[in-house]
């Protein structure tokens, strides 16, 4: 056999892997669709749905990680979750197995798998972190909502540290106080604690949304949890000491005193309002709303709405340019982004971009507005779609790491930050040279980002 393969010209090879690799493929398709099967049957044992549940949540992330650019980092990515799966069966039998050696097999595999993780966690750590990337003179810290993991992550862009802090939410958005003294984070109560899988919104309509509070300087600190309403979606702060968290459940904005921590105002939006943002003179809240194809403007004044604008089709963030007098809007359904001129409410145009927009951020000299294109859950997308302000088009489209989502810019305007949910990093873009420098890993589903300041 081995001789008959060496003789065999190339394209017959690779023929012959690809029909291999098919068969594999639908082999373990054809394994999994047993497997769901025997999970459903209600005859089976316990132990037995608890493995094939086990193998259903390894399996995913394996595939995930093992796409990866870097052969390397593919492996590690790879592993994590294939070592994790083997706690979880050890996990397993300890709870139903009777035989002593099989228990202290799992010992010694959750063990020795745990360690492993560890070291190969420090060594994405190491391998991802911003302190090789060269950031020049640019400091401060960059925080990213991990929705999926019910953590929040911190980069020191200083050091090129992460530090990963749970939360006693899901954490869909992420936001600071003007004056820094605040971290804001806005989700669902986290239904199993830490390491949930950040997902289950079966019950946003009847448990309350949580805003909590931190003190950036340290996570460690317990923080302050405000009970908001339904489906807590984004938020925003202003300079006299308020929160504005829109409750895509309820079609409404929350206004927080954060002094007293306790919601003061509700104000009326369009169906399922999501991303939102003030103007520069705080004068005005523009909010997305999803479902109605709108955006709503906010008079943070009298907390009424003043005006709702039709935009499209399921508009999803909107970003400021500095000087107000513009306001970009991502259509996630079409692919596009409206503009809106402010001084009449209208909109003036719309812009291709890449596949289902989500969140968009124009750079501080409001040249440029980069949008993130997530792509779909089946096919995340990589790319970001850089906008020039004066041409109204498209400039550059730059590829950072699937499922392109959340978008902040440092406060010089030298970088901007993309969080990639189906990649558990967030990407480094260098705003003068138009290029991606790479990615840090950070925790599980990475929704929401927010740049701060050195303290």
């Amino acid at each position: 056999m081995q001789t008959m393969m060496q003789a065999m010209p190339a394209e017959c090879m690779t023929a012959m892997q690809q029909m291999m690799q098919g068969g594999m493929m639908q082999d373990a398709a054809d394994a999994s669709k047993a497997a769901g099967a025997a999970s459903a049957d209600g005859n089976v044992p316990e132990f037995t749905r608890a493995y094939v549940d086990s193998m259903d949540a390894m399996h995913g992330p394996m595939m995930e990680g093992i796409m990866a650019d870097d052969p390397d980092t593919a492996f590690v990515r790879g592993m994590i979750p294939h070592h994790q799966g083997a706690i979880d069966m050890a996990r397993i039998v300890q709870k139903y197995g009777d035989d002593p050696q099989t228990k202290a097999w799992a010992e010694e595999i959750i063990a020795a798998q745990e360690r492993e993780i560890a070291e190969m966690e420090a060594w994405l750590t190491e391998k991802g972190t911003p302190s090789a990337l060269n950031l020049g003179p640019t400091s401060g810290t960059v925080y990213s909502a991990d929705e999926g993991g019910n953590t929040l992550s911190a980069i020191d862009l200083g050091t090129g540290s992460v530090t990963t802090v749970p939360l006693p939410l899901s954490p869909h958005n992420v936001d600071l106080t003007p004056d820094g003294r605040f971290l804001l984070a806005v989700g669902t109560p986290a239904s199993g604690g830490h390491g949930d899988d950040g997902h289950d919104h079966a019950d946003s309509g009847t448990v309350g949304g949580l805003l909590v509070v931190l003190d950036p300087k340290d996570l460690s600190q317990q923080a302050t949890k405000v009970e908001v309403g339904s489906h807590p979606a984004h938020v925003v702060a202003d300079r006299q000491g308020r929160a504005f968290v829109s409750l895509s459940g309820s079609n409404e904005i929350a206004v927080v005193d954060l002094a007293q921590g306790a919601v003061t105002a509700r104000i009326e939006t369009g169906a399922s309002p999501h991303g939102m943002r003030l103007s520069p003179d705080e004068t005005e809240l523009y909010v997305a709303n999803v479902e109605d194809g709108s955006v709503s403007v906010i008079d943070t004044a009298g907390l009424t709405e003043a005006a709702r604008i039709p935009v499209g089709a399921a508009p999803v963030q909107v970003g400021f340019t500095p000087d107000g007098g513009k306001v970009y809007v991502s259509l996630r359904d079409e692919n596009r982004v409206a503009v809106i001129d402010t001084a009449t409410r209208e909109v003036t145009g719309r812009i291709e971009v890449g596949p289902n927009p989500i969140q968009m951020i124009a750079t501080p000299d409001g040249r440029q507005v980069y949008v993130a294109n997530q792509g779909t859950e089946a096919a995340p997308n990589d790319t970001v779609s850089v906008i020039d302000t004066a041409t109204g088009e498209v400039a550059k489209t730059l590829k950072t790491g699937p499922g392109a989502h959340g978008v902040s810019a440092s406060a010089d305007g030298a970088f901007v930050f993309v969080t990639n949910i189906a990649d558990d990093s967030v990407s480094v873009i260098d705003v003068a040279r138009q290029e991606v420098l790479g990615s840090v890993p950070v925790g599980d589903r990475p929704n929401g980002v927010v740049y701060g300041p050195s303290n």
